[in-house]
């Protein structure tokens, strides 16, 4: 799995900085991709999992686990990214800034085979939820230079940034004959 997802990753890169314009047709690639690979028929624990860190740091690929019935806090991760599910569903909540203020703008729904692209200049504040049954949310985030796998930037209940402690990685012996090409 990981050169088919990191290679459309590391040749946008590598032409320069990453853009609306190159960054819808990268995530086109990456779910052509997406759409080879067969997850196993097994759960994993919740969390996120390291599948690449781009030796040059212009990029990370992670696979995010979520649970059932999770809501997230309001985000950012102020740089690019994207993400695109391989299995469940997530509800999606994009808000812009607006002097200082950050304002819902849209709410979306999203299933196995969707996916999302983001970048500056424009504000990346998010949150992401799953239903309270269903599919294992499994699902693959890929962040521009610049993110800190540690620390992120959400909202307090007032609206004010706060700074956070990322949870830790998950340990890859649980992605293990995880996935297979169809």
């Amino acid at each position: 799995m990981i050169p088919t997802l990191i290679d459309p990753v590391a040749q946008t890169v590598a032409a320069g900085p990453v853009t609306i314009d190159r960054g819808i047709p990268m995530l086109h690639r990456l779910l052509q991709a997406a759409a080879q690979i067969q997850l196993a028929d097994r759960e994993l624990p919740y969390g996120r999992y390291l599948l690449h860190a781009d030796p040059e740091g212009r990029f990370n690929l992670q696979l995010d686990v979520f649970s059932r019935g999770y809501v997230g806090g309001i985000h950012a991760h102020r740089t690019w990214g994207l993400f695109f599910i391989f299995r469940g569903a997530l509800y999606v909540d994009d808000y812009n800034e607006v002097d200082g203020k950050v304002i819902h703008a849209r709410s979306s729904f999203m299933g196995a085979g969707g996916g999302q692209f983001f970048c500056p200049p424009q504000a990346d504040w998010h949150r992401v939820a799953t239903r309270p049954d269903g599919p294992q949310v499994v699902s693959v985030h890929i962040y521009g230079q610049g993110f800190d796998m540690d620390v992120g930037e959400a909202l307090n209940g007032e609206g004010q940034v706060r700074s956070y402690r990322r949870g830790a990685f998950g340990d890859p012996k649980h992605l293990e004959n995880f996935w297979s090409y169809r």
